[in-house]
């Protein structure tokens, strides 16, 4: 039996999805560990930390050298590691100790943020560590193609980088959650002839809602009237959301929802004819669980998950970032073909089964070093 030792910050809903199935697989003996075991940051009720099984903690901000002992210790056993990013003081540690010591080992990342603000010695940081990774016996991990693109301009090996998406789970359908429908309705006043428009995530300027905003104030009023959109999340931009929105008078069809529990939010996904991704860049996003909803995603090139699965007229359509024009134009088509969204949908159904999250470990143990 293979042991991995699977690193991170601290645990997420959807890694956890994809630990699942690794942690079923009888040839593998997972061990978790996380540097924070209480995040207070998400309002998870779940204990995502213990939930796969019984994690151990390492020290978030001090050197951890038991910790960072085993690990090399470890190496030397014939382990695997599966790191995700390098956000604490142990982590680079490693990373530097793996490069050194030329032990094989494993990252996951997400598309980096270079464009973060970051003063110079941090930029020099960064920078150095990215040569660390470049010189080490490592496999790269990436979330989508377009971070898998990031490192290939980075210079690194095709060879060394894998595409490692997010999962989801798919074992709810669309049927499970209709139910809520009419609750949905009521809340947000639906009639039968309104068309139902979901999105959401952090309310930032790189999400792009304003864009979705502006395409639904372009298109005609006949078809306005019967529009209703629900953006669900927190963050800076939403005071300039509702101010937008005000100056347009589309109080009475753009809600903003502060915050759903996750099981509510894919209700609202399920009960939606429509789900919109239009960020201006999203390193992967909301289109996958759309799309295990059998909700069809209109999304837009910048958002990764929609740049990953979506095929124009298949399973949704896709537009350039930043065109609200193009997006008003996909809108409009779609809300006058309700046959066709019932087609999409039925075929987002289908990508999303071929990205049952067991791919996901199959990719693992097929790529693991």
């Amino acid at each position: 039996m293979q042991k991995l030792n699977f690193i991170q910050d601290l645990a997420s809903p959807h890694n956890n999805v994809l630990l699942k199935e690794v942690n079923a697989d009888k040839n593998i003996n997972l061990e978790l560990w996380y540097c924070n075991e209480k995040p207070s940051q998400y309002e998870w009720k779940e204990d995502l930390t213990n939930a796969i099984k019984p994690a151990k903690i390492y020290k978030p901000k001090t050197i951890d050298f038991k910790f960072l002992w085993h690990c090399i210790k470890a190496s030397y056993n014939g382990e695997k590691f599966l790191i995700v990013g390098w956000q604490n003081i142990n982590t680079r540690l490693l990373f530097i100790l793996f490069c050194l010591l030329r032990r094989p080992y494993n990252v996951w990342f997400d598309f980096p943020q270079d464009n973060a603000s970051r003063n110079l010695l941090k930029k020099i940081l960064r920078e150095f560590f990215y040569f660390i990774l470049k010189i080490s016996k490592a496999k790269v991990f990436c979330v989508g193609k377009m971070t898998v693109d990031y490192f290939k301009n980075r210079g690194f090996n095709e060879q060394r980088l894998i595409n490692l998406p997010i999962f989801v789970e798919i074992t709810k359908t669309q049927e499970d959650y209709l139910p809520h429908k009419k609750d949905i309705h009521k809340k947000y006043n639906i009639n039968n002839s309104d068309i139902l428009l979901s999105s959401g995530s952090r309310l930032i300027y790189d999400k792009g809602y304003d864009i979705l905003i502006d395409a639904i104030n372009l298109l005609p009023e006949e078809v306005k009237k019967h529009i209703k959109c629900v953006i669900v999340g927190k963050g800076e931009e939403r005071e300039n959301l509702l101010a937008q929105i005000k100056k347009y008078s589309l109080e009475e069809n753009i809600f903003m929802q502060e915050w759903l529990e996750f099981d509510d939010f894919q209700a609202l996904i399920a009960c939606s004819n429509i789900f919109i991704h239009p960020c201006r860049f999203d390193a992967f996003g909301g289109t996958i669980f759309a799309h295990s909803l059998s909700t069809p995603v209109i999304g837009s090139v910048g958002a990764g998950a929609a740049f990953d699965r979506i095929k124009n007229g298949e399973n949704g359509y896709l537009y350039k970032n930043n065109d609200y024009k193009e997006l008003a134009k996909i809108l409009q088509e779609c809300i006058l073909d309700k046959d066709k969204l019932n087609l999409l949908g039925k075929n987002a159904r289908k990508t999303a089964e071929l990205w049952h999250p067991s791919i996901g470990n199959k990719i693992l143990q097929e790529n693991l070093i």
